[in-house]
């Protein structure tokens, strides 16, 4: 999708923006763009680009629960390293490197981890809650919580994978990629597998309480 011209957008920016193949390449001047404007750019930029920006507020969000959640360990840390070496990696590959997916290599890897915080999360939880909370309450509290995590994650993590998601269309015939993104059923089935992986987690932990 071509960026259309604006007024308050150097004729530059447009040249350099005018292909979804060189916005690729140029990704750290398109996120740099959304955030210095959000107004002008919100309707032209591809919706991956808007999500990659809002989506370390997630993963920094996420970290800090992890954090509060069980301090002193480092896990939060560790996970806050990561998350900034897959993003550097990303940014300097996009400038260095011409193949879309050696480039998206590091952001595959930061979204499989966007995918796993929720899970980490949700897991750190179950041990707090259990002596803290009524059964009854704790069940349901931990049910919102897990269906919360899952679909916040899963708006975020779907959109971004797209080049997977379209390779996935182009290897099946299936219609994978609408007009901004990937197709409705790719959000579900993201959903589903966060979920179940939440489920299962609940279930070990519970298992493990009982025995």
């Amino acid at each position: 999708m071509a960026l259309r011209y604006n007024e308050h957008m150097p004729l530059s920016l447009i040249s350099a923006l005018s292909t979804p193949g060189i916005l690729l390449r140029r990704a750290p001047v398109g996120l740099l763009l959304v955030l210095i404007s959000p107004p002008v750019f919100a309707q032209e930029v591809p919706l991956w680009v808007v999500v990659g920006v809002v989506s370390p507020v997630l993963a920094l969000t996420l970290v800090a629960s992890l954090a509060l959640i069980s301090p002193g360990r480092g896990k939060a840390g560790l996970h806050l390293k990561l998350l900034v070496l897959w993003v550097v990696a990303f940014l300097l590959a996009s400038f260095f490197i011409e193949n879309d997916w050696v480039i998206w290599t590091p952001m595959h890897l930061y979204i499989l981890h966007l995918s796993i915080l929720p899970i980490c999360v949700f897991h750190q939880v179950l041990g707090r809650v259990e002596m803290a909370i009524a059964k009854l309450s704790r069940t349901l509290f931990l049910a919102f919580l897990s269906l919360l995590l899952s679909v916040l994650v899963t708006l975020f993590v779907t959109s971004l994978a797209i080049l997977p998601w379209e390779y996935f269309g182009k290897l099946t015939g299936i219609h994978t990629m609408g007009r901004q993104g990937p197709a409705t059923w790719c959000f579900l089935v993201t959903w589903f597998f966060l979920q179940a992986a939440m489920l299962i987690v609940w279930w070990f932990h519970r298992r493990k309480q009982s025995n």
